[in-house]
């Protein structure tokens, strides 16, 4: 699933390439694949319909991230709120419609991960906005921007796991609300702090050197310092790196991200731990209901 890195990527690609076009048309297929019934998804059909007529006409002003959702702006008081789940990014370039498929002539737009298009919105510029979400998990929907910070989907969430606003003492009392939860799981928790998944939990942990499976209320004040710095670093540097590919994340123009080229315990199971002077291996484990990977040498329960 994309994390706070892979969503920062994909928001400012939009900010670079949209501000200022046009919706034209509206396009999908999901309620075809898919016996979702909420109506507040474009999987309703007739969420969609009502969702297509809104945004027709509008304008792209901006993008921003919130947790793990993609939130786009538009004229009149309208955000889309994007949420790509396990397999969904979005993709920005020429489409053509052939054989019952949107197809793209652009080099990167063809990657086999790049196939999967179940929605797309047009624009007057003749390019289109493009989603491929192979598992059919993502979802859509249309907020009135003013009522934004009180969506269920909005609401819920804890700090930025990256904003200047989340200091140790902030971390602690967040991570506080969930004292006998393993750690791992609770840096996941999207109630407790925004943004962190799978990847950079294991990350962030082993180069805290914490076990995965410590309870919260085992942390000391310095555990804590570790984790929030760490977490800025990695998540920071994955930035930089355009977010991470090992699986299908794509940016909008369809290229990888780097970020796995940078694993240090993430699917590195039975890899020799990098950290200086540890001569331990890294291992796997399910904790939570969640693949987890750590070494089971420097990092302590």
């Amino acid at each position: 699933m994309p994390e706070l890195p892979e969503v920062t990527t994909t928001v400012n690609g939009l900010n670079k390439v949209l501000p200022k076009h046009t919706i034209r048309n509206v396009w999908s297929d999901y309620f075809v694949h898919t016996t979702h019934t909420r109506t507040d998804n474009i999987k309703n059909k007739k969420f969609f319909e009502k969702f297509k007529k809104e945004i027709v006409g509008e304008k792209f002003l901006s993008s921003e991230r919130r947790g793990k959702n993609v939130l786009i702006h538009l004229t009149h008081n309208k955000t889309v709120l994007i949420h790509m789940k396990m397999t969904g990014h979005l993709l920005y370039g020429k489409y053509s419609w052939a054989d019952s498929v949107w197809k793209s002539e652009e080099k990167n737009l063809r990657d086999p991960f790049n196939q999967f298009i179940h929605f797309l919105i047009e624009f007057t510029n003749g390019k289109s906005l493009a989603f491929s979400d192979m598992r059919k998990f993502a979802k859509v929907t249309l907020i009135e921007t003013e009522h934004l910070p009180n969506h269920p989907d909005i609401k819920i969430l804890g700090p930025e796991a990256n904003s200047l606003k989340l200091d140790w003492k902030t971390l602690k009392s967040q991570l506080g609300r969930r004292p006998k939860g393993k750690v791992k799981t609770v840096l996941m928790d999207q109630t407790v702090v925004a943004g962190i998944g799978n990847i950079y939990s294991d990350e962030i942990l082993w180069a805290s050197g914490i076990h995965p499976e410590r309870p919260v209320e085992k942390l000391s004040d310095g555990d804590i310092r570790n984790i929030l710095w760490h977490a800025i670093r990695i998540l920071s540097h994955s930035i930089t790196m355009g977010g991470d590919s090992m699986s299908d994340y794509r940016n909008i123009y369809g290229e990888r991200g780097a970020y796995q080229n940078s694993h240090k315990a993430y699917r590195q199971t039975g890899k020799k731990c990098q950290k200086r002077g540890c001569n331990g291996n890294i291992v796997r484990k399910i904790i939570g209901g969640r693949s987890a990977h750590f070494c089971d040498t420097h990092q302590k329960v």
